[in-house]
């Protein structure tokens, strides 16, 4: 899925709880990892942006269904 305010921007999930900012950052331009606020942990998804809508869109092929610490991710 396509954040409709952003083409650059989108919503990843199945992330192992125990993914951190930085695993995504080397993918990802900007990243908003959704966190549980009362252990601080990955609730198991995050949304994240691109400069460029094409290359969000080639990273979101790329990426689909490919192990993220250990889990595959659904990048939408």
């Amino acid at each position: 899925m396509v954040v409709a305010d952003c083409p650059g921007k989108f919503f990843i999930v199945g992330l192992n709880m125990e993914t951190n900012e930085k695993a995504l950052e080397a993918p990802f331009v900007e990243v908003l990892l959704m966190k549980d606020r009362e252990i601080n942990k990955s609730r198991g998804f995050a949304f994240v942006t691109f400069e460029s809508p094409a290359d969000a869109k080639d990273a979101a092929r790329d990426m689909n269904g490919k192990l993220l610490d250990g889990k595959a991710i659904k990048v939408e």
